[in-house]
């Protein structure tokens, strides 16, 4: 009985110690997210030592597929419609063949050999939304443009979730992923494409690097207004995570 008392215990107390820690890192966040804050802007620059850090570079090779596994069909719809876009993103847990749907075309960014396409999946009458961006290469046959799915990557969104509302949070976290995801880029490696997501409309005064976006796409969810932001060549040499930017805070 002792020993199952002790470990009680032990057990609790390991609770409470991991509590005050996090607590501790939340108190942390916010001070120094509050410290970044000037004006009624957020600005983050790295550290001295960090400055010169350049990013990973990115390697097509290893992620395209050889061109006779490819298949081509005549709109790039269909071939997204018969990809293995919803088997490879099983985790996601939508209806089958559902993210394969263009339901609405968002945007398209149009390279020599690659397209990139953001579309919506489902509808607002849906339970899940599907916010897709894919990488087709194309070619030529007999003056036609035929299109082959290359990858692509979605996220979902529901009517009752809750949308994060941390700005600069998602901007340096979309920062730190842009070195990864090149393959989305439809001008790779001439250009650095670069994206993100955000949940207020103060993303248009966003610059990375003293840049402005090249564009951004208002997205109505829900009776939600959510915002890709993208560069279609951000000009900088350092790694996602070491890129310095700024944006106002939402008031």
């Amino acid at each position: 009985m002792k020993k199952i008392l002790k470990l009680m215990l032990i057990i609790i107390g390991a609770i409470v110690s991991i509590f005050i820690a996090l607590i501790g890192i939340g108190l942390f966040v916010d001070f120094e997210y509050d410290d970044h804050i000037k004006n009624g802007r957020y600005t983050y620059v790295p550290e001295e030592e960090n400055k010169d850090n350049q990013y990973v570079e990115f390697t097509m090779s290893d992620y395209d597929k050889n061109d006779e596994m490819l298949v081509y069909y005549g709109t790039i719809e269909e071939a997204i419609l018969n990809s293995p876009l919803n088997a490879e993103n099983e985790e996601l847990s939508v209806p089958a063949d559902f993210l394969n749907h263009v339901d609405k075309i968002l945007h398209i960014w149009q390279g020599e050999d690659y397209d990139t396409i953001f579309y919506r999946a489902g509808t607002d009458k849906d339970n899940v939304q599907g916010l897709v961006m894919v990488r087709c290469k194309k070619q030529t046959q007999h003056g036609y443009i035929q299109y082959a799915f290359m990858n692509a990557s979605p996220i979902t969104t529901k009517k009752d979730r809750i949308l994060l509302d941390d700005i600069a949070e998602l901007i340096r976290s979309s920062l730190k992923m842009s070195d990864f995801q090149q393959d989305l880029n439809p001008n790779y490696p001439s250009n650095r494409f670069v994206f993100g997501y955000a949940h207020d409309k103060e993303i248009y005064s966003l610059e990375v690097e003293g840049q402005k976006p090249d564009g951004v796409i208002e997205i109505n969810v829900y009776d939600r207004t959510m915002y890709l932001w993208y560069y279609n060549d951000l000009k900088s040499n350092k790694r996602g995570d070491y890129l310095s930017y700024s944006v106002d805070v939402p008031k």
